[in-house]
């Protein structure tokens, strides 16, 4: 071998790999996903697309808003607070810079968990725009709290919403889909909905539920033109702390979870990163920092050695 390619084979191997260590060190999403925010594309291609988000008052919900609305996409938003809805509606507005007017953004607020409401909601939507395109489910409600410690009532309460709620509006918004050409979903699901989370039994099992719900639906309408996204983030800054629905909660959020403050992604960058995967369809997306990507890469791959 000529004495100067003997030389640089190495170097490039040694280069290759500390760029290899760089990026897993640092990276904030699966390889599918950094891919697509690089080179896929962009969330600007949801300009007037109409886009459903639930839970869209605050945290995630209100960032994802804020973006669409940067972009021009119309928007239904929903969650239990009207208030904290219209002050969403009004900062969308503000932000869209003129590409949006009152009538482009429709303020639906309820409770996800009753669903004798969804049907009247969703022909008030349909009725508003004429056409859904986008199904965003990311209202949640959130459980921390050992499992003997919990109440049965408080898994319950914590289905209904997570599972049920959602279940329910995405089959009506599915008929709206079959009937004009398909549609898209994406589910905020999280990383506990991949591997078991300590004090946070109820909350994981809805997100292990809606996994293989809407795995499920993507293989019945794969042929439908209908995509199904589903969002694996791990710690972001969100408001649905705030919401627990155990007495303990604090205490053991200090015990158990105040070591991973430093991994903490804001909402925005959580927010941009889930509207990346859904404007290019990826089939599943994860969203976190070291050390939860490795966690969901070896529960995922090597599920022994993760237990």
């Amino acid at each position: 071998m000529i004495p100067v390619l003997e030389f640089f084979f190495p170097v490039t191997w040694v280069l290759l790999l500390l760029f290899l260590v760089w990026y897993f060190l640092l990276t904030d999403c699966d390889a599918a996903l950094a891919f697509a925010e690089t080179f896929g594309r962009p969330v600007a291609d949801f300009k007037r697309k109409v886009v459903w988000i639930t839970g869209a008052s605050s945290g995630l919900g209100e960032a994802m808003a804020y973006e669409l609305a940067s972009v021009g996409a119309k928007l239904i938003l929903t969650a239990r607070s009207e208030d904290l809805l219209q002050k969403v509606k009004e900062d969308c507005i503000e932000l869209s810079q003129g590409q949006l007017e009152k009538k482009d953004i429709l303020v639906l607020p309820f409770d996800l968990s009753r669903l004798e409401c969804h049907k009247e909601n969703v022909e008030k939507a349909v009725n508003h725009f004429g056409k859904i395109d986008v199904l965003i489910n990311n209202a949640a409600r959130y459980q921390i709290g050992e499992i003997i410690e919990t109440d049965i009532e408080v898994d319950k309460a914590i289905f209904d919403v997570n599972f049920f709620g959602t279940v329910s509006l995405t089959k009506l918004l599915l008929k709206h889909f079959l009937q004009n050409d398909g549609g898209r979903i994406v589910v905020i699901s999280s990383i506990a909905g991949k591997y078991g989370i300590p004090a946070t039994a109820s909350y994981a099992a809805t997100k292990h539920a809606l996994q293989g719900y809407f795995e499920s639906v993507r293989m019945e309408h794969n042929r439908d033109h209908i995509s199904v996204t589903m969002i694996c983030p791990g710690i972001f800054s969100s408001s649905i702390f705030g919401r627990t629905m155990t007495t303990k909660a604090n205490e053991i959020l200090q015990k158990d979870y105040s070591h991973y403050e430093c991994t903490n992604m804001s909402s925005e960058r959580c927010a941009h990163l889930t509207l990346v995967a859904a404007i290019n369809k990826l089939f599943e997306s994860w969203i976190a920092y070291q050390p939860f990507l490795l966690m969901l890469g070896v529960s995922q791959y090597v599920p022994d050695l993760y237990k």
